[in-house]
């Protein structure tokens, strides 16, 4: 092929010259037809390696399903509580008065959570500056600070909208183990006695959820559930994410197959792509420098999906969407696939299962400020969120638009919590509550290794709704198909 000719117009580097004569002959071709369709005037080595990682992505190869799967026999079945999530409803300034509203908001929607003790007389904050002693009480109140006591006894500031207070929690009470659990800006219900303008806590409460049974389904349907796909990363694990495709599409063992036709609904909890700009020195881990491109990859795969299973995406912190949590969906401009978009968080309804879907960037912060908790089991951590009711109880480490409503207090009660962001799978339960954190298909990144943090990239867990079941499939293992 004469690359003169087909590229006439075209200025090109000498090393993206060499590049280009290093590749097979129908390679070759896509890859001349894909910098003709984007226009390239001056073609760099850098932005032919681009082009030609976007074309492999889109050469991924699919055989489509020649039996009819049980998935589409049926209808899909889908509802987002948009009353709960903030897309088209963000109105925050960032002014003071917005904060004041929406610690306000976060504070008196706690209180309807709590089911108080009888036997205590409830008060509030205020009323602990009057000093009276031996007066058995409960208080509803915000952490504003802990600290430890040159004793060991933790020390509580506590808040509600008309007062300050000091409470304290002594090493030998039956709450001391419990309240290593506390974090700042946690709301809780507080039982006591009174002391000399002191309050000493004999016991406390989470907000938490209660517990009940998880819904039947009828039909025999399953949800795969993704996150953190990285589009655009050089560490996106383009043959495992093959595997993937071709199992989603029919290929593999019997069992294997057997359980991908059951597949209706793919939940995606965010960082679709890599994105641009997000830490220092990202774009020496890119592979695709453009957004748009990466999100074109994501569509591409889209376009590989069998057409009776329906896609729900929600934004994380890598994606084109604001910094800040709660998070609008990701709008028809970035993703132009047929999916279904929402914010992050989201409560979604599948099949009459109700999904708690939330990117999980709020992790972090968790388990800096709780030694319980690890990167080594998000478990943990969701079941952290759901005892608190909160996605993101620490206010201020990750950050938060003060909307007139909390968008992160869990007010629905889920059957399911999904989340994503530390790439690394797990799977659970709280409260009957089933908890899944879905892995990745990024290698292990510099930061990563730096942190110590070892995803589980390829591991894909997948609910069977009506057996309540959940499979996990590791498409790392290249016997998958055997």
């Amino acid at each position: 092929m004469d690359l003169f000719s087909e590229l006439k117009g075209v200025r090109i580097e000498l090393k993206a010259e060499e590049l280009l004569k290093s590749l097979e002959k129908e390679k070759l071709e896509k890859v001349i037809k894909k910098i003709k369709k984007v226009k390239v005037s001056f073609l760099t080595k850098e932005l032919l390696e681009e082009l030609i990682s976007l074309v492999e992505f889109e050469s991924l190869k699919v055989i489509r399903p020649s039996p009819r799967p049980i998935a589409k026999e049926y209808e899909e079945d889908i509802k987002i509580k948009h009353e709960e999530e903030v897309t088209g409803k963000s109105r925050s300034k960032g002014k003071v008065e917005d904060f004041v509203n929406y610690f306000r908001n976060r504070f008196y929607s706690f209180r309807s959570y709590f089911n108080p003790l009888p036997d205590y007389e409830e008060i509030g904050v205020k009323e602990l500056l009057k000093g009276e002693n031996q007066r058995k009480v409960r208080i509803f109140c915000m952490i504003y600070d802990i600290q430890e006591s040159k004793n060991g006894n933790i020390i509580l500031t506590i808040e509600d909208t008309y007062g300050m207070g000091r409470a304290i929690i002594k090493k030998e009470s039956q709450a001391f183990a419990k309240a290593q659990e506390i974090t700042k800006d946690d709301v809780v219900m507080l039982y006591g006695f009174t002391y000399n303008k002191w309050f000493f806590v004999e016991d406390f409460d989470f907000p938490d959820v209660p517990a009940y049974e998880f819904p039947n389904v009828e039909k025999d349907l399953a949800v795969v559930y993704l996150s953190d796909t990285h589009f655009g990363s050089k560490y996106f694990l383009e043959k495992v994410f093959e595997r993937f495709l071709r199992w989603l599409n029919g290929e593999g063992k019997q069992q294997e197959r057997k359980l991908a036709e059951k597949v209706k609904y793919i939940a995606i909890a965010g960082d679709v792509v890599d994105g641009i700009g997000i830490y220092p020195g990202q774009d020496k881990e890119l592979v695709v420098k453009d957004i748009y491109k990466q999100y074109e990859m994501f569509d591409s795969f889209v376009e590989k999906v069998p057409d009776y299973i329906r896609v729900i995406v929600i934004p994380g912190n890598h994606d084109a969407v604001r910094r800040a949590e709660p998070m609008p969906a990701i709008s028809k401009e970035i993703i132009k696939s047929d999916v279904i978009r929402a914010g992050n968080p989201a409560i979604v309804e599948i099949e009459g299962i109700k999904h708690l879907l939330y990117h999980g960037t709020s992790m972090d912060s968790l388990i800096a400020a709780m030694p319980k908790l690890s990167y080594e089991d998000p478990n943990l951590v969701m079941a952290t969120y759901l005892k608190k009711r909160h996605l993101s109880p620490i206010y201020g480490e990750n950050p938060i638009v003060p909307e007139k409503i909390d968008y992160l207090l869990i007010r629905t009660v889920p059957n399911v919590v999904h989340t994503g962001h530390v790439h690394r799978f797990s799977a659970g339960s709280y409260r009957k509550i089933a908890l899944i954190n879905s892995a990745t298909f990024q290698d292990q990144t510099d930061y990563q290794l730096k942190q110590g943090h070892i995803p589980t990239p390829g591991v894909v867990p997948v609910f069977e709704l009506r057996q309540k079941k959940i499979n996990v499939l590791d498409f790392k293992k290249e016997n998958i198909f055997a």
